[in-house]
This record gives structure tokens, C-alpha cells and sequence, in this order.
């Protein structure tokens, strides 16, 4: 039981940091899939929600932590995104693509529809915690099998 509360609180806090570290993690410690998936969205989730509900001054503190140069290199990418995908773009895509921090500050920054850019960013958290679970998985089973 002890090991299961170490799994999930470390694919938890490893998932706030991002996607594409949540899951790894998850796979590196043989936690279940359902929970490495679960447990990276719910963590990416959390970070979203307080960026989203936190007022300026902690939004420039994370574009300070962050830094303003790589937010702007990413920049070009992520207008190209919104101006063909739209607020489902940047919540489906942009959070596999840039990772749900940076989407969720971009579209602080250039979405007006902010519920719908909310719900989007949960709908794409939960599609690529779950996409790469099980790819993840599908590798890590066909890579043990060769071996």
C-alpha cells in the first residue's frame, strides 16, 4: 500500500511540471497505467487551474521563471496555432505541442473566451496524459518482448 501513495504522489508531482514528464515517470516506476495517465492529468490540471484563477503577479512571476526569451521563440508557433485552430487549438494541440503551462499563458494572454480556453486545456491534458500512457506502454511491452 505504501509503495501505491509513492506512485501516485510522484507521477502527481512530476505531472505538474508537464506532460511529457508525468508519464515517463509514471513508466520508469511501473505505476499502472491508469494511474501514470490519471495521475499526470490531475497534476497538469492543478498547475492550470492556479495559473488560471492566480492573479498577475503570479503570472509574471512564471513568465520570470520561465523567462520572457523562450516564451517568445515559442511564440511564433503558438499564433500560428490559434490562428488556424482557434481556443480548442490551443487547449487540444498546444498542450502536447508547448506543454500545458506555456498554452495556458499564451491563451491567458490572447484568448478573450477564457471559460472556453479552460475547458479546452482540460480536454487536451486528459487526450495527451492518455495518448501517451499508452503509447508509452505499448513501447516499454514491445521493447521487453524484443529483449
Amino acid at each position: 500500500m505504501e509503495n501505491l501513495w509513492v506512485q501516485i504522489s510522484t507521477v502527481f508531482i512530476v505531472g505538474a511540471t508537464g506532460i511529457w514528464k508525468g508519464v515517463p515517470a509514471g513508466l520508469a516506476i511501473n505505476a499502472h497505467p491508469v494511474i501514470t495517465a490519471g495521475f499526470t492529468a490531475l497534476g497538469s490540471i492543478a498547475v492550470v487551474l492556479a495559473l488560471f484563477f492566480s492573479g498577475k503577479s503570479f503570472k509574471e512571476w512564471i513568465l520570470k521563471r520561465y523567462g520572457r526569451e523562450k516564451l517568445k521563440k515559442k511564440e511564433g508557433r503558438f499564433s500560428r496555432l490559434m490562428d488556424r485552430y482557434g481556443v480548442a487549438g490551443i487547449g487540444l494541440i498546444g498542450c502536447g505541442v508547448i506543454g500545458p503551462i506555456l498554452s495556458t499563458l499564451f491563451g491567458l494572454i490572447l484568448v478573450r473566451e477564457t471559460k472556453r480556453l479552460l475547458v479546452s486545456l482540460i480536454a487536451g491534458i486528459i487526450l495527451w496524459s492518455s495518448l501517451l500512457t499508452v503509447l508509452g506502454e505499448m513501447g516499454v511491452r514491445l521493447f521487453q518482448n524484443f529483449l
